[in-house]
This record gives structure tokens, C-alpha cells and sequence, in this order.
């Protein structure tokens, strides 16, 4: 439980986002949440009206953070391949945390939650990654003949792949969504990678990583 008698609403949301991550969101009532939170329901209402609210909410701030870290790791210095895999990294960590259903729950239960989750990944998630691909061959990385806006699209839909594995057949294999993220992106980087991107991976991980 989290012990707080007087809680601000980022406060609120952020514990809130880590029992949906943890426990799935259709588990988590709303009784059930206050009392994680160590909070009467009465003051979880002063801030939402209900539990639809409150994963709009959670969603909200989470992409609000995503979109932080993110840009902070899309910096000047460092190549394309560094700026990538850090962003992968910080996805796969995320994955790790997440509850299977929670994909599931958002799009059966609350779609525009959902929908603000596919804004985010069609235009900002897109956006990333199509400047990492136009950075990667300006630096000499990737591959001169890739189509940075095709390949860009390619990712998203892998990655949605991952991220519905109920819908795409992976929910019953019994791998772990951090897993195929991770063989995911051993499939994109390879395919976008020249060969001196393959030999800056071989220096960089010691062929263990990628």
C-alpha cells in the first residue's frame, strides 16, 4: 500500500499507473485502488469522475513522460544507432513492468485512452523514428536506400504486433512482450544497419546485444 494521507493528482496518477501496470486495469476497482493508495474514495473522486477518467488520465501523464525522456534521448551528440538503442532499452524496461492485459483492457474498456495511445505512437512515435532513420544515414550507419518514411511505418506496425499479443498470436506462445520487443529490434537494426553500423554494434555490445 502507499501511504499517503494527502496526495497531489500527479501523485495519484502515477501510483494508479503502476497498479495498472502491475495488476491489469479491469482487475483494479476503484475501491481497490483508494485503498492501494492509502486514500478514502471520496478523495479519489475530487480528482476523477470515474475509472474511465482515471486511465485517461494515467494514459496522459504517461505519454507526457515518454515524450520527456524520449526527447531527452534524441540529443545532438551521439549517432543514430546510440540514440536508438537507448530508446529501445527505456521500451523494453517499460515492458517489463507491464501487466499482459493492459493493452487488452485499454481497448475493450476505455478506447479514447486507447486512442491517445495511437495518436502518440502515429505521430510522435513516428516522428522519432523517422528522424533516427534520416540521422542513421547521414551518419553513415544505415543503409543510403532505405525509404526513412516506409521503414518508419514498417516499425509502428511491429510494434504493434508487440504490443497486441492477444491479436497477433503471441499471447498464446507464451513469450514475454519485453522478449519480442527485443527480437523485434534485432530484426529492424539489422535490416537497417550497413556494415559499418554492424561493425560499430559488434564493437559496442561485443556481439552479446544485437
Amino acid at each position: 500500500m502507499f501511504a499517503a494521507s494527502i496526495m497531489e493528482e500527479r501523485d495519484i496518477l502515477q501510483k494508479a499507473g503502476e497498479l495498472f501496470m502491475l495488476y491489469g486495469i479491469k482487475s483494479m476497482t476503484m475501491d481497490e485502488i483508494a485503498r492501494q493508495l492509502g486514500i478514502s474514495k471520496k478523495t479519489l473522486y475530487q480528482h476523477v469522475s470515474n475509472k474511465n477518467e482515471l486511465v485517461e488520465k494515467v494514459v496522459a501523464s504517461k505519454i507526457h513522460d515518454e515524450r520527456e525522456c524520449i526527447c531527452q534521448m534524441v540529443k545532438p551528440e551521439g549517432n543514430a544507432i546510440d540514440q536508438l538503442m537507448e530508446i529501445t532499452a527505456f521500451v523494453k524496461g517499460n515492458m517489463k513492468k507491464m501487466h499482459p492485459s493492459v493493452m487488452f483492457d485499454m481497448q475493450k474498456y476505455h478506447l479514447d485512452a486507447w486512442n491517445s495511445i495511437k495518436n502518440h505512437k502515429d505521430n510522435f512515435i513516428f516522428t522519432t523514428m523517422k528522424t533516427n532513420l534520416e540521422r542513421g544515414i547521414e551518419d553513415g550507419m544505415y543503409r543510403a536506400n532505405l525509404n526513412p518514411e516506409i521503414v518508419a511505418r514498417l516499425y509502428l506496425s511491429m510494434m504493434n504486433i508487440v504490443m497486441n499479443p492477444t491479436e497477433s498470436g503471441f499471447g498464446q506462445t507464451g513469450f514475454e512482450q519485453s522478449e519480442v520487443h527485443e527480437q523485434m529490434m534485432r530484426y529492424h537494426i539489422r535490416g537497417i544497419a550497413n556494415e559499418k553500423g554492424r561493425n560499430y554494434l559488434k564493437e559496442k555490445f561485443n556481439n552479446n546485444n544485437i
